[in-house]
């Protein structure tokens, strides 16, 4: 409970940190099971927690999937709580772009490229890099 107190667990986190306290297999499903009854533990509220904490630090829906993923939440989850996005990311990306770099109005072609790149390693698509330096 206090794990579940502090902040949202996936319930494959939370069934790892159960084991390496020395819990037994059955006793993990049984209190998995029992907190998701009781609304404690959640796993879409879990995907939804990551993406707004991720999407705020800056990162784009590829490097939030693949996250989600490594945390072994269901892809189907990790589809709907992208989705729900999908409106944004252009935006998102705009914002994280011109608070890394300052608004300029010529850009040579190494400048433009190095902030393509730091578009693409923080998780945007190459459509929505595209997109941002068409306009």
């Amino acid at each position: 409970m206090r794990l579940l107190a502090r902040r949202e667990h996936g319930a494959h986190e939370l069934a790892y940190k159960l084991m390496q306290k020395g819990y037994a297999d059955s006793e993990i499903k049984d209190v998995i099971s029992e907190c998701q009854r009781l609304g404690f533990q959640n796993d879409q509220r879990f995907a939804e927690s990551v993406c707004r904490a991720r999407i705020q630090q800056g990162y784009g829906p590829l490097r939030i999937q693949q996250e989600l993923r490594s945390l072994r939440v269901e892809e189907a989850l990790v589809n709907t709580v992208l989705q729900q996005e999908q409106d944004h990311w252009l935006d998102h990306a705009i914002a994280v772009k011109e608070k890394k770099y300052k608004k300029q109005d010529e850009l040579t072609f190494v400048q433009v490229q190095k902030q393509k790149q730091f578009l693409l390693y923080r998780g945007f698509s190459a459509d929505i890099i595209a997109m941002i330096f068409r306009e």
